[in-house]
């Protein structure tokens, strides 16, 4: 077989395994809330506060991320990002105190976005031409379910080897921590180190050139077609939350469809990816979007009764598929709107860092519309979600309208 090939695609499964399990620390919560809540003694509100620290400092992140990628190596930036936040997990699994633990958190924000977050969508780029975006950043994306998929199942193995629920957990988090250590060694080696990649700029000139990349009209539409994608993405979750209430779902069906997801998106991401080269990265995107806004209609139609479970859970997957294949083009699309490689770092930074927003706010409006309305409640979110994904073609059409010259490389 080809070494280029080779090369090419190791580095990508790499990319993608790192994509997947650095982000298993800062959210470790979320799989041992109760053990990691009893180990340290905390309440819910300070199990909350720990998260909240996290997200407040990845989204500061995302934007000085973006220059940093577009200063340094990504090669030196992925290996410091894994080894980092490695050794903060490994830190965090003798459950300190409480203060500690936030600080923990807080520097997960860092190691975890500045340092890793734009410096992987541009080792992505890197791999290939044009032509290759979309399997690239599809086969990330697909690649990453599927390891996440096996982490999440690997650590829950080991946490079920120990009587004390406690002391499991502790495994397990060392455990994954331990393999993101691997990984930044696995970076340091493999990936590549090249003059492509290095900027001689001044970080004055870097933090300038941000805010000018802020002016340029098709940054903003890329942060919309983020914004939307990203917003159904989150919404999607309340669809297990839903069967439970009212169509007789156990939570144990519940958990189990939470693993099956992650292969959901593997087979999402793969499939769009290499329909992307085919078809067109912006076309993907418009397909996936209808089809995201398809299946959260269909949540409204199903009519509430508990023999209808197995049609909402086939829905779920239907929708889970599309919006695993939208998520996985929403940043090859960058080459579709014309990016330059020397831009991409700052760019990424910039979507992601008002991309994401929908996660300061969106999980309070809707939490309350299903505290306050009920069953309506919920179709109030299956509405938002369908008008996030339309706006999320509106935007995609743009893009291809105001994007269709590459900028130039000193823009």
């Amino acid at each position: 077989m080809d070494k280029a090939f080779i090369k090419k695609y190791g580095t990508l499964l790499l990319l993608a395994a790192g994509a997947g399990i650095i982000f298993q620390l800062p959210y470790i919560r979320e799989t041992f809330y109760v053990p990691i809540q009893n180990a340290m003694g905390l309440s819910n509100a300070q199990m909350g506060l720990l998260s909240s620290g996290y997200a407040t400092m990845a989204t500061l992140s995302y934007f000085i991320g973006g220059m940093i990628a577009d200063k340094f190596s990504a090669r030196k930036l992925l290996t410091f990002s894994f080894i980092a936040t490695g050794a903060l997990g490994l830190w965090f699994s003798t459950f300190p105190s409480f203060a500690i633990g936030r600080l923990i958190f807080v520097l997960m924000g860092i190691t975890s976005i500045i340092t890793y977050w734009s410096a992987c969508i541009k080792a992505t780029r890197m791999l290939g031409g044009e032509e290759e975006q979309g399997r690239l950043f599809g086969l990330q994306e697909g690649l990453r379910g599927i390891l996440n998929a096996a982490v999440v199942f690997g650590m829950a193995w080991v946490f079920a080897q120990f009587t004390d629920e406690i002391a499991g957990a502790s495994a397990a988090i060392k455990v994954c921590a331990i393999v993101d250590i691997i990984i930044g060694i696995l970076n340091f080696i493999f990936i590549e180190d090249t003059k492509r990649e290095e900027q001689s700029e001044p970080v004055g000139t870097v933090v300038k050139e941000m805010f000018k990349t802020l002016l340029l009209p098709r940054v903003w539409v890329l942060v919309a077609i983020v914004f939307t994608a990203y917003s159904v993405y989150g919404l999607v979750s309340y669809a297990t939350t839903y069967a439970q209430q009212f169509f007789g779902m156990s939570a144990a069906t519940a958990a189990t469809l939470g693993g099956v997801r992650y292969l959901i998106q593997g087979v999402g991401g793969i499939v769009a990816g290499f329909a992307a080269d085919k078809l067109s990265r912006g076309k993907v995107v418009i397909i996936g979007s209808i089809g995201m806004a398809l299946s959260f209609l269909f949540y409204i139609l199903i009519p509430v009764q508990e023999g209808l479970l197995g049609l909402i859970i086939f829905n779920f997957f239907f929708g889970l598929f599309f919006i695993y294949a939208v998520r996985s083009q929403y940043f090859a699309i960058h080459d579709d709107a014309g990016i330059p490689l020397r831009l991409s770092g700052r760019v990424s930074g910039i979507a992601s860092a008002l991309g994401y927003l929908p996660d300061v706010f969106m999980y309070t409006i809707v939490g309350g519309w299903m505290d306050s309305y009920g069953h309506t409640g919920f179709n109030m979110t299956w509405i938002y979600a369908i008008v996030m994904s339309l706006l999320c073609v509106v935007f995609t059409f743009i893009l291809s309208k105001v994007a269709k010259d590459k900028l130039p490389e000193n823009a």
